[in-house]
């Protein structure tokens, strides 16, 4: 098996429009990993905060059991929920 100096030096042989698809390909892939992992994060940070707690759970329950409460009523206990 090649060391990986070896291989580098393979690849600076090569002819010149190869090594630059290879570099395109491979910033291409690194930018599409960064990617996923940027939109995931998205996902997890939204998970984290959306869990409610007993108490704010509770807040909301209240909320929409109470037949004079509004929908605005509603939209402002699931936000105080969010945001607590």
């Amino acid at each position: 098996m090649n060391s990986f100096s070896n291989q580098l030096e393979r690849w600076r042989q090569e002819p010149e429009v190869k090594r630059k698809r290879r570099a395109f390909l491979l910033a291409g892939t690194l930018t599409l990993i960064l990617f996923v992992l940027w939109l995931g994060s998205f996902r997890l940070s939204a998970t984290l905060r959306a869990t409610p707690t007993e108490s704010q759970a509770a807040t909301v329950v209240e909320a929409e059991a109470s037949p004079r409460v509004g929908i605005v009523d509603r939209i402002k206990a699931g936000w105080q929920t969010i945001t607590q």
